[in-house]
């Protein structure tokens, strides 16, 4: 359940996208809203306070455009990332949404406020880039395999998307020579593949309360990445969860390769589970 949601905003327009799409899900969730706003610190005390006026009277004017009086608009200083951060802890927000970072070059990415917070939040954490962000999900898919982080990231996007909602699930499949040496075609280890999967499903869908969106599973023989973009690219979600592999220091500090990939150059909005 959704019940408290967390948008982070840093003025610009990828921001303003994203505060659009929480507007949206606390309403579809009758959750709280909340958004953080961070302001420099290295300015004069009375720049500061003009600045924090002025900050205020934005928000407020922009919210009562959008419908939402009611969000709560909290202005700190100090660091982006860790501001919001330590906000998330604060106040346990069950969801971050936030804008995609301004540069244009993926290379970019690294030092970014939003791989820093990516790279230690807990919660989850969507990244919106969608053109229409007014609009409730009607199609999501998720990255799935067998890890508990993919498990999570299906029951998470299963929970944000509106009943009436489709979903594919996504998993690729590797099929190397030593592993076809060992007996058997690769239609009868897809075929394995899709069962296992499925019971999966069965059972993660099964261990949710109310309704759930249809879930259709396409296990695609091939190597990641590029297997995967392509399944992206022929599905066309507006949503696409990937569960973070972040068990150990090194898998943490790396996000995992799937959702580093996406971060830095998404193909829709991204929701990030770990």
């Amino acid at each position: 359940m959704i019940e408290h949601i967390l948008v982070a905003h840093d003025l610009s327009h990828e921001a303003d996208v994203a505060l659009r799409r929480a507007v949206q899900l606390a309403r579809q969730h009758r959750a709280r809203l909340s958004l953080l706003h961070v302001l420099e610190d290295h300015l004069p005390n009375a720049v500061q306070g003009s600045l924090r006026d002025a900050t205020q009277r934005h928000f407020a004017e922009r919210l009562e455009q959008l419908g939402a009086t009611d969000c709560q608009v909290l202005l700190r200083k100090g660091r982006p990332a860790q501001q919001i951060l330590e906000e998330m802890a604060d106040s346990q927000a069950d969801l971050l949404v936030i804008g995609r970072h301004h540069h244009n070059a993926p290379e970019l990415f690294i030092g970014t406020t939003l791989e820093r917070v990516a790279r230690h939040l807990n919660s989850p954490l969507l990244l919106v880039v969608g053109d229409a962000p007014e609009q409730p999900y009607q199609h999501a898919a998720v990255t799935l395999d067998f890890s508990l982080c993919a498990c999570d990231a299906l029951r998470t996007a299963c929970i944000l998307l509106p009943e009436g909602a489709r979903m594919t699930a996504l998993n690729v499949m590797e099929l190397g020579g030593r592993l076809l040496s060992k007996g058997g075609n690769s239609e009868d280890f897809l075929t394995t593949q899709r069962e296992l999967l499925g019971k999966l499903l069965e059972d993660e869908l099964g261990s949710l309360e109310g309704p759930v969106p249809s879930v259709a599973l396409d296990v695609i023989r091939g190597a990641l990445p590029k297997a995967m973009d392509d399944a992206i690219g022929t599905h066309r979600p507006q949503l696409l969860a990937v569960g973070s592999h972040g068990r150990s220091l090194i898998t943490q500090a790396l996000l995992g390769s799937l959702a580093l990939r996406y971060l830095q150059n998404p193909p829709c909005d991204l929701l990030l589970v770990k």
